[in-house]
């Protein structure tokens, strides 16, 4: 006899969505690759907006909670104090937390399962798991489908998807250092080593973590490093990863046989491109799957104020990808008092509804916008042009 659906991926928001969807009364099966729920150390920051999905946080989980970003350029320092502080997270204890209360709701979990064939089946999709621990195969009839497994998904690829682009992310655990409050959250913006920022987090009040996302096609580690040295700082450890990124042509679903397939977190690239943060929004995505699935909408449909907000972010980013040092330092320059007030009172997974007034209260902003957009768009013009010039004389 079919489930209601087979999810791949034990992530956080594969784990969510199979609460929700048990918690409704369907039958969901949870399946990871992974022979134990431990995913690889990571600390994360996210906003408060994660509490209206899960809360209370549960313990362990949470480690800290910052309540001032400190912005700097190379000319140019800025201070928003956050009227709700960002709360500081370890993913491991957070994604078992969220295991606990899938299987509490009546989801299955099923460990050491790798997915190896997605087929159309009479009644659903067929799924085939290969069992690392035997070396058997465990075949399951589904009647939808959640591919909740992260960068480069079985699911997408097993069902003709598209897959999200992505970038290396690298931080370092360090011991902070005198002076550095552990309620503050630092952020550097130097385009000649990263295109994104550095940051650094407390974890606690002598602990934190210090990294970067990598530009495209790059080891981040040196880049990390040499920045680590400049602050007079020592890497304890490392947590690495590769993070997807949102785009707004990408399409997270289709379907196998009569089944809906849809993706979900890092396999749908359910992640702010302004800051790569992507706990929050893929919980909001795992939400609008759910959702789709209970009340029979269309998944575009019940994705759209996710999309909204993704969309804007993605906008955000091709304008600072164009900015320059100065363009950075002229950013922060123009945070004025009215801006700093709005920003403490909005997080970052809030913006769709007000971006707009941000221009209203600094105009600067737009300008720099616009040059940032335009350069961008002259680069991505001239890449094409080389690209296509390169064609042009192999074929001769």
């Amino acid at each position: 006899m079919p489930c209601d659906v087979v999810i791949v991926g034990a992530s956080s928001a594969g784990l969510y969505a199979g609460e929700l969807l048990a918690r409704a009364g369907r039958t969901v099966h949870i399946y990871d690759e992974h022979g134990a729920l431990a995913p690889a150390r990571r600390t994360l920051i996210v906003t408060p907006r994660l509490l209206q999905w899960v809360q209370p946080l549960p313990p362990g989980a949470l480690l800290h909670r910052a309540y001032v970003m400190a912005l700097a350029s190379p000319q140019a320092q800025a201070q928003v104090r956050l009227r709700q502080p960002d709360l500081i997270v370890e993913r491991a204890a957070f994604v078992q937390a969220l295991a606990r209360r899938a299987q509490e709701a009546g989801a299955e979990v099923h460990l050491g399962c790798r997915l190896v064939g997605l087929e159309p089946h009479p009644e659903g999709a067929l799924l085939t798991f290969h069992h690392t621990a035997t070396g058997g195969e465990e075949r399951v009839v589904a009647r939808a489908v959640l591919g909740a497994d992260g960068v480069g998904s079985r699911v997408a690829h097993l069902a003709g998807l598209p897959l999200p682009p992505t970038v290396p992310l690298l931080q370092a655990e360090v011991e902070l250092p005198g002076g550095w409050s552990p309620t503050v959250v630092q952020c550097w913006f130097d385009v000649e080593a990263t295109p994104y920022f550095f940051w650094g987090i407390p974890a606690a009040s002598s602990r934190g973590v210090v990294g970067l996302i990598g530009p495209a096609g790059e080891d981040p580690r040196p880049i990390l490093e040499r920045f680590l040295a400049r602050q007079g700082l020592r890497p304890l450890a490392y947590q690495s990863g590769r993070v997807a990124l949102h785009h707004p042509c990408l399409r997270p679903w289709g379907k196998v046989g009569e089944a809906p397939v849809l993706l979900v977190g890092d396999a749908a690239g359910h992640v702010k491109v302004t800051t790569v943060g992507g706990t929050v929004t893929g919980l909001w995505g795992a939400q609008a799957a759910a959702r789709s699935l209970l009340a029979g909408l269309p998944y575009a449909r019940a994705l759209r104020p996710l999309k909204r907000e993704l969309d804007l972010h993605w906008l955000i980013r091709q304008a600072l990808d164009g900015l320059r040092n100065p363009d950075y330092d002229a950013l922060l320059g123009a945070l004025n008092q009215p801006l700093e007030r709005f920003l403490a009172q909005r997080n970052r997974d809030q913006m769709a509804w007000a971006f707009f007034r941000t221009l209203v209260l600094q105009p600067r902003l737009a300008l720099l916008g616009a040059r940032g957009l335009l350069r961008s768009a002259l680069r991505s013009s001239l890449g094409e042009g080389q690209t296509q010039a390169q064609a042009w004389e192999r074929s001769r």
